[in-house]
């Protein structure tokens, strides 16, 4: 009786391990992405350009100097995000890719500037 009591105790403990995981896997985060200027302590990262921003190769989003937009549902853990700078005809000028994580927090900031910089 207490060995079985015992088992089940331990089968509803790893299904709330699961369960949270799985929450946690699947919950989207509001990720704000600007291309405005931007100040970070004494350093401030200055516009290059309209540019185009995709997300995992899924998600694209255009944006024009000074300029926000919000890229809902982006999930927990590691991106890749490409950015490329574009010209006044819409052509490629240049193009970086990183990888990021999102930390879980609502409302997460991503400056192209500074990511452009290296920042």
């Amino acid at each position: 009786m207490k060995k079985r009591l015992m088992i089940q105790i331990g089968l509803v403990i790893v299904a709330i391990i699961v369960s949270i995981s799985l929450y946690r896997i699947g919950k989207g985060f509001q990720f704000i992405v600007e291309n405005k200027n931007y100040s970070l302590g004494d350093v401030t990262f200055e516009v290059r350009g309209p540019v185009r921003v995709t997300f995992d190769d899924d998600i694209q989003l255009d944006l024009g100097e000074d300029e926000a937009n919000l890229a809902l549902l982006i999930g927990y853990g590691k991106h890749k995000i490409k950015v490329d700078v574009l010209d006044e005809n819409g052509n490629v000028v240049s193009s970086t890719e990183k990888v990021f994580n999102v930390t879980g927090k609502e409302g997460d900031l991503l400056s192209i500037p500074a990511l452009l910089e290296g920042s």
